[in-house]
């Protein structure tokens, strides 16, 4: 487990299903993530995904983690490294809080926080790269105050709920987030 203040990151669990197929069919939370358009996710279907990141983690192609909160222990989300590049030594983020009852509370940037110095300092990945729709403007405070900057857009490139969105694109490198004093603080 990797722990921080407010919350932890373990590996995912069969049992953690429960809680994605409670919220991951929430229409809003799927439009955030510009994911709707897969339809309804089905208990066999997640088990499977579960699964399968078991599988990518063994063959060291990326790392998810359920976010669970230390002081009730309840699994309130998930973050990964996916497609990680051992040459380039770089990976894609992603992160979700499922139940918007606990947006805002900065389970999320903690989280975050907690996967990025895992990525840097035990990994020894150089640079992270996540995207995220224009909307987003939540997600966006996040990930900058953890240190990412936007470094491009990829121009309506998503439809979402009925327009076009423009996706950011945004990354943080190792020498950035080792020299800045407030991308180490997990508080």
């Amino acid at each position: 487990m990797i722990e921080g203040e407010n919350v932890r990151l373990r590996g995912l669990e069969l049992t953690d299903v429960d809680v994605f197929m409670k919220h991951w069919n929430n229409l809003d939370l799927r439009n955030f993530l510009a994911d709707a358009d897969r339809g309804p996710v089905s208990r066999s279907g997640e088990e499977e995904w579960v699964r399968n990141t078991w599988r990518e983690s063994a063959e060291k192609k990326g790392y998810t983690f359920a976010i669970e909160t230390i002081q009730d222990k309840r699994m309130i989300g998930g973050t990964s490294l996916m497609k990680i590049n051992w040459t380039s030594r770089s990976a894609l983020f992603g992160i979700s809080i499922y139940n918007p009852q606990d947006w805002g509370r900065r389970f999320g940037r903690e989280a975050a926080r907690l996967l990025v110095e895992y990525a840097f300092n035990v990994l020894n990945l150089n640079r992270i790269e996540l995207e995220v729709l224009d909307n987003n403007e939540r997600a966006m405070r996040c990930y900058r105050a953890v240190g990412f900057k936007e470094v491009g857009r990829r121009r309506k490139s998503r439809y979402v709920n009925g327009e076009f969105r423009d996706e950011v694109i945004m990354d943080l490198l190792r020498e950035e987030w080792m020299t800045e004093p407030k991308s180490n603080n997990l508080g």
